[in-house]
């Protein structure tokens, strides 16, 4: 027994030892850390304060170089003379004129008495930034570039002193009253548009938006719970799916990005191409929109100028991110229906044509009526074909046929002679939607919806059948 408690005596010793040698351990790395952590701040924080200045101190800062910008610290905060800030990124603006009162250096090249001397490193006509407070003004030049590329020289007046600056800080300093541009455009979902309008010399306008007064939006939108874009130009009333058009015109859309700006206001639009633009874009969705004026093609070839709605700067924007736009085909997010309408939105249906002519009507009657819950329709109107009733199942491959036409392609064409037929479909509203079709040649009609340019082209005898159906249903 005595034993046993000698040695849990001796290992209880062990232990405290033990803890003891990890505490110190654990101090003393501690301890060296904090000394790295010093000496890397240290060496972190450059030997040399050329300029130093707090903002308040500050009434004026000039920097003179292609631009000349004169920053000015008002109450209101920092601004640039003669600029609009709006169309600048305020967080650009501070961090270029912290970069002017705060340059500082790791090496002092050495004191150069002899003013030939200093030349060499910090010659006549470079940048120069002029700095007023309350008490003094001073001025810092900015010289050559070393030989390894990473820094300047630079000089402060009245000091023989020539110091090295970080590239970066230098050229921060340096910049452009158009590189502190607000690049940023409204982002818009592509899968959620409610409107798109593309304006284009030489081209017919494209004119696409959600419209909930529109017969054929609402019907789409009531049947199918989908939230349907409707076009208006160049082809009027044919459905467009918000999804089509993100995957027929605005795949690239993440493209759609200004570059840089060029200039800072509107006094040069004429050299830009833009008082008379190339094209003009107009997109918006449920939160935001984008207008864009597109002017002539930069001189490497690989942008535009451009310009938002609403803002005077002048910008590029990348031949890519505009190519959909200049080369869309409206076949790719469109509905190829003639005239896609629900019964239920019906009163008649009249067709004329070589073939014959029939009047198709829903009329109630004898309980057969069209009644409608929660937005749910159910149409059980008996249905007429040339004053007489035909059977209601019968009818309905008929129907489906007749609304179901489609159309193969689109074409510029300027129909000659007379029509070959003609649909007008009769909304309850009171208003309606006509079709009239010309010859193409021998195997397409050329339907026209609306006064534009381009033509649906479908084939004869999708409308040959929907006039033998008819008088298959009459017997």
């Amino acid at each position: 027994m005595k034993k046993k408690l000698i040695t849990l005596a001796c290992l209880a010793a062990a232990v405290v030892v033990l803890l003891g040698v990890y505490a110190g351990a654990k101090k003393n790395n501690e301890q060296r850390q904090d000394e790295q952590t010093d000496t890397l701040a240290q060496q972190a924080e450059p030997k040399y304060s050329v300029v130093t200045y707090k903002p308040e101190e500050i009434k004026s800062v000039n920097i003179s170089t292609s631009d000349d910008i004169t920053f000015l610290v008002k109450d209101e905060g920092i601004v640039i003379d003669n600029a609009d800030m709006t169309l600048l990124k305020s967080e650009l603006v501070s961090l270029m004129f912290n970069a002017l009162i705060n340059v500082r250096s790791d090496n002092l090249v050495g004191e150069f008495d002899d003013p030939a001397e200093k030349e060499r490193y910090v010659p006549q006509g470079g940048a120069v930034v002029h700095y007023i407070t309350a008490d003094e003004e001073a001025e810092l030049f900015i010289g050559n570039e070393t030989p390894d590329k990473n820094y300047y020289y630079v000089n402060k007046q009245g000091s023989n002193e020539i110091y090295t600056v970080d590239k970066a800080t230098c050229e921060r300093i340096m910049q452009k009253v158009t590189d502190l541009a607000d690049l940023t455009l409204d982002k818009l979902d592509p899968n959620a548009l409610t409107m798109l309008e593309v304006t284009q010399k030489g081209r017919e306008d494209l004119k696409v938006s959600f419209d909930k007064e529109n017969k054929i939006s609402a019907e789409s939108r009531d049947k199918n719970g989908l939230a349907t874009l409707v076009m208006h130009s160049p082809i009027e009333n044919l459905l467009v799916y918000p999804y089509n058009i993100e995957s027929g015109l605005l795949y690239d859309y993440d493209k759609f990005k200004l570059d840089k700006m060029v200039e800072l206001g509107d006094e040069k639009y004429a050299d830009y191409g833009l008082d008379d633009p190339t094209m003009t874009i107009a997109m918006a969705d449920t939160e935001n929109s984008v207008t864009l004026r597109v002017g002539k093609k930069t001189e490497d070839g690989g942008s535009y100028y451009v310009t938002p709605y609403g803002n005077k700067g002048v910008y590029t924007m990348s031949e890519n991110a505009l190519a959909p736009f200049f080369d869309y085909d409206i076949i790719n997010f469109i509905q190829k229906f003639i005239a896609l309408h629900y019964r239920y939105t019906l009163s008649d249906i009249e067709i004329k044509s070589v073939y014959g002519d029939y009047t198709v009507e829903f009329k109630e009657e004898d309980g057969k009526t069209l009644t409608e819950e929660n937005g749910n329709y159910k149409d059980k109107r008996q249905e007429y074909i040339n004053g007489k009733a035909v059977d209601s199942d019968a009818f309905t491959a008929y129907y489906e046929l007749l609304v179901g036409l489609t159309f193969d392609a689109l074409k510029e064409y300027e129909p000659t002679g007379e029509p070959q037929a003609e649909i007008c479909y009769h909304l309850l509203d009171g208003s309606e939607d006509k079709v009239v079709f010309y010859n193409y040649d021998e195997t397409f009609f050329a339907a026209v919806k609306g006064g534009g340019e381009l033509k649906m082209l479908i084939n004869k005898q999708q409308v040959k059948q929907a006039v033998d159906k008819a008088k298959e249903l009459l017997g």
